[in-house]
């Protein structure tokens, strides 16, 4: 079996972002001891997950969450700090993982691949978290990815990025592809007429574009995001700016063209190539966006980049009557803004289709499958009860804990319920584990 750390290296490179990334040398751990003939032996390898475990606990109700530090095997009150390291977060008849990471919590966790990149029989050949067992080459460190914001800005490439598109001339560069983003100030407001449609111009919303990446003395450091934005109002100029964004988040105000405390009236983030808009879970504002316009020749019929275009030197010229254009696709309800929500590479999106007496099957959440029918969990072998779900202890991920120096690998072994008849019973969940503990 081709071990899921060697695919993933090219995406890792790409999420770097421009860091080094290749295989890690050093010695494997192994060797020949040395004897008076020459010969030897080569001693077995040793894992470092020394201890092993269960976590069990009843689903708390809709909307609660619990937390656990593997470290301690004590749950963590509050889901406060940096010790706890997986937190499990209740929508009442099925549950969400994050890490102690990211926008998820103050602690230096993350995941390496969800429930569908990885298998409990692939999980357990890794002896050391940080090893590739394929290959014997260290991991980068970016592996173990943080959770985050997720918003009109998250893309489906490489890098997670709507905005960018990595190494297209094969120079470990980030450019941008001059899509027009919609940015309103307020989310629910409506102009009031028949079906009562969002409002898309004026002075509270903005078409803004992302126009490039790097700067600072010599114009080459990364992490500069260059924008230009304009009130989508009569007689509004184009405004022009670039952040400074290499040491974490940085504030923006839109309105006033200027940097601004996280504490302040603010619109945009930045933080090198991920942006955030204040709403949703990103903040306390009601800021949401929309992706209003792709500049023609950037992109084939099926999405893919075309190369050749993002090098063209006039694509800051050629794509800034973009922003004004009357063509500009605009939310067609106030729900079509895309708020900032969180996301975590633990909660894939589902698969599978239930289409009643259409196609109808069971959704595979990669932690536990979903059986809308009863007809569907008889046949899976369950009790004959619809909207219950099941584990799939197949299926695992390694997480970094909340500390940062041990490591868990984890699977969802079971799930119980009260009453087997009723979906709505209290569940029972049990997440089996393995721990790497921190180094001394």
């Amino acid at each position: 079996m081709k071990s899921r750390s060697s695919f993933m290296l090219g995406t890792l490179c790409a999420a770097l972002a421009l860091a080094g990334c290749g295989g890690g040398g050093g010695d494997d751990g192994g060797g020949n001891g040395g004897g008076g003939d020459g010969g030897g032996t080569t001693p077995t390898p040793t894992s470092k997950f020394t201890q092993s475990g269960e976590w069990k606990f009843t689903l708390p109700a809709a909307g609660g969450s619990i937390c656990y530090d593997f470290d301690t095997k004590t749950e963590v009150a509050a889901c406060s700090g940096t010790a706890w390291d997986l937190k499990v977060s209740s929508g009442g008849r099925s549950a969400t993982l994050w890490t102690n990471s990211g926008v998820s919590g103050s602690g230096k966790g993350g995941a390496f691949g969800g429930p569908f990149d990885h298998t409990w029989t692939e999980l357990r050949t890794y002896l050391d978290a940080t090893v590739d067992p394929a290959s014997g080459s260290s991991l980068p460190a970016a592996v173990y990815a943080a959770d985050t914001a997720a918003s009109v800005f998250t893309g489906t490439n490489d890098i997670q990025s709507a905005a960018f598109e990595y190494d297209v001339a094969g120079d470990h560069r980030l450019y941008p592809n001059f899509r027009v983003f919609l940015i309103t100030t307020n989310s629910s407001a409506t102009t009031g007429g028949a079906g009562t449609p969002p409002v898309t111009t004026g002075p509270n919303v903005f078409a803004l574009q992302v126009t490039g990446y790097y700067g600072g003395a010599a114009g080459t450091t990364s992490g500069y995001p260059s924008i230009r934005w304009i009130a989508r109002e009569s007689g509004a100029l184009i405004k022009t700016a670039t952040i400074n964004a290499t040491s974490g988040w940085v504030y923006y105000d839109l309105a006033n063209a200027r940097v601004v405390g996280e504490s302040d009236a603010w619109h945009i983030a930045f933080n090198r190539y991920t942006f955030k808009l204040n709403g949703g879970t990103s903040g306390s504002g009601t800021v949401a966006g929309f992706v209003g316009k792709t500049p023609a020749g950037f992109y084939d019929a099926d999405g893919n980049p075309i190369k050749s275009k993002f090098t063209v030197t006039t694509n800051l010229t050629d794509t800034q009557p973009d922003l004004t254009a009357t063509d500009i696709a605009v939310p067609s309800s106030v729900s079509a803004w895309v708020k900032d929500s969180t996301a975590s590479v633990l909660n894939p999106a589902y698969r599978g289709t239930y289409i009643p007496r259409v196609k109808e099957e069971p959704l595979q959440f990669g932690w536990y499958t979903y059986y809308p029918t009863a007809a569907l969990a008889s046949a899976a072998g369950l009790p004959s009860t619809a909207h219950i779900i099941a584990a799939n202890p197949e299926n695992g991920s390694l997480i970094k804990n909340g500390e940062g120096g041990s490591y868990t690998r984890l699977r969802l072994s079971s799930v119980t319920y009260a009453n087997p008849a009723d979906y709505n019973s209290a569940q029972t969940w049990t997440i089996s584990y393995d721990l790497q503990p921190a180094a001394d």
